[in-house]
């Protein structure tokens, strides 16, 4: 299985542009099985245009959350699935007087196995950010009819040794640690897939293409993963 995080900052590149194809051809080239994205807005033409395109893409689902309201467009994460899951949430996250926050949770089967997965994008400032992963925490942990689970998404901690995130982070039996943004030089991990479950194998890689250079301001997080039977 492969899964791909990616924040596309409303399909905003680094040179300014909203060039949506260049996000649907990153996400193309990438071939993923589960795709979180972050920062997905929704209202503009060029936005209806880049959601109408990814029905073309082969995912059997498309899952919108919507987290907020901004200025001129909904604005929230989205998770692609190539095979339809047998049950969709959309949660909120606690958050006092910022922007909304919110995590898309799916369970679908995986060679015949439950898999949960968890998208989300989280709050940039710690005292939230720390509520809002007690609430993710209980959403791994206490499913035990899923024995698989991925959480994927821009859980924005900028300090990754902070006492409260290492001991999320030992929840789980594998936690990509590459440095995804800015794009260059990438300097900070804010972008994670976590795997927690029967695992055999697994690699966790950034997309270091050209295209993927200019597309965002985040590179793509890419993990392979191979679940045990």
């Amino acid at each position: 299985m492969r899964i791909l995080s990616y924040n596309i900052h409303g399909c905003i590149g680094r040179d300014g542009r909203e060039a949506p194809d260049r996000i649907l051809k990153v996400i193309q080239n990438i071939d993923a099985d589960v795709v979180g994205l972050q920062e997905v807005h929704s209202d503009d033409a060029l936005d209806r245009d880049f959601l109408g395109k990814l029905e073309h893409l082969p995912y059997q689902s498309i899952i919108y959350g919507k987290t907020m309201r901004k200025s001129a467009a909904d604005y929230g994460n989205l998770l692609l699935l190539r095979e339809a899951p047998q049950e969709v949430n959309r949660i909120e996250l606690p958050n006092d007087r910022g922007e909304p926050r919110g995590a898309i949770i799916a369970e679908t089967l995986q060679d015949g196995q439950p898999l949960r997965i968890i998208a989300t994008h989280l709050d940039i400032r710690i005292r939230e950010r720390k509520r809002q992963i007690q609430t993710l925490k209980q959403h791994v942990l206490l499913h035990h009819h899923c024995p698989n689970s991925i959480l994927l998404g821009d859980l924005n901690e900028w300090l990754p040794w902070r006492t409260y995130y290492r001991r999320f982070s030992m929840q789980f039996n594998a936690f990509s640690r590459l440095k995804t943004f800015p794009i260059s030089p990438a300097l900070f991990a804010l972008d994670r897939i976590a795997l927690r479950g029967r695992i055999s194998h697994c690699y966790f890689r950034t997309d270091s293409s050209k295209l993927a250079q200019i597309a965002s301001d985040h590179r793509p997080l890419i993990g392979d993963v191979k679940w045990r039977s």
